[in-house]
């Protein structure tokens, strides 16, 4: 196959894209496959004209965040009639859009956290809802990956030092009530819901340092839950698959309380390809090689034209 990589882009994850994307492009290659490997910018166009004018036969969209995950690369390729792995325009907007989504959860009966959401970065006004939403609490970006701008409070003092940093940032905000426990995540391929991964980070919770440093965190796979809860969580994993009009590959993540109740956080429709990445975790624990996975999702966006 002829295979454009997209990476890069101009989202706060545009590092981790670049690094999903060389690895990408380097398994293809390995199978034998004609890579061009493009770095996406601000012109969506330019990156277009130069995948059309080398004969691209399939796009590999390994952007993270932003305009490659929210629907508006998807929108693109779709007017341009080039395939490409991945979901859809509209499902990727609502998946990269945590209230959309935690709201399709709650209709489809699937247990998520309580969340209010925050218009305005006013800190007043943000005390103000975290007073009356209560403490512990998690404060996030909505439209956000990588726990980007991620804030884990305890109290108003923990809070207000989170705040700090997050001056300059605009756009919409939610506070989420915190679930204690276990993090856990389901990565899915073409539907099927790959073996559950328990994520323990060394201190803290699960930011951007912690995903992407070597040694920061140890993984399960499988997760060491008991069958029931593993069932639920798979039961209410392919339940946000199909309602949220998922395809070829997504994660979903959740928090196991103390209780063994899972809840819902967030969907994932671009999971990072990099070395320590939870897709291709999953898929090597049922036996998908990294190289496979990525001819196998360039084959389901041909068949999609076909």
């Amino acid at each position: 196959m002829r295979i454009a990589v997209w990476r890069g882009g101009e989202s706060a994850e545009r590092e981790v894209s670049r690094v999903s994307g060389a690895a990408v492009a380097e398994a293809l290659r390995g199978r034998g496959h004609d890579l061009l490997s493009v770095e996406v910018g601000t012109d969506l166009l330019e990156a277009l004209d130069r995948t059309q004018k080398a004969g691209t036969e399939v796009v590999f969209v390994a952007l993270h965040g932003g305009a490659g995950e929210d629907g508006r690369v998807q929108a693109l390729l779709e007017v341009a009639g080039l395939p490409y792995t991945g979901s859809g325009p509209g499902a990727s907007a609502v998946a990269m859009d945590k209230i959309w989504s935690k709201r399709i959860a709650r209709d489809l009966e699937v247990r998520t956290a309580e969340w209010r959401e925050v218009s305005e970065m006013d800190d007043e006004l943000l005390l103000s809802s975290a007073e009356s939403f209560g403490y512990p609490l998690v404060l996030k970006p909505v439209a956000e990956g990588s726990a980007v701008g991620v804030v884990v409070a305890r109290d108003e003092q923990e809070l207000r030092a989170g705040l700090r940093p997050l001056a300059p940032r605009r756009g919409r905000w939610m506070v989420e009530r915190y679930i204690g426990g276990r993090e856990i995540t389901a990565p899915v391929v073409e539907g099927e819901v790959l073996p559950l991964i328990e994520i323990r980070p060394q201190e803290g919770f699960y930011d951007y340092r912690h995903k992407y440093t070597e040694g920061c965190t140890e993984y399960d796979c499988p997760a060491g839950v008991t069958e029931e809860e593993r069932a639920a969580m798979v039961e209410a994993a392919r339940r946000l698959w199909s309602g949220l009009r998922l395809r070829d590959m997504g994660r979903l993540d959740f928090r196991l309380d103390e209780e063994g109740r899972d809840f819902f956080l967030e969907a994932n429709t671009i999971p990072g390809m990099t070395g320590t990445s939870l897709l291709p975790m999953g898929a090597a624990a049922v036996g998908l090689d990294f190289g496979t996975l990525c001819e196998r999702l360039c084959e389901a966006a041909l068949r999609r034209r076909r």
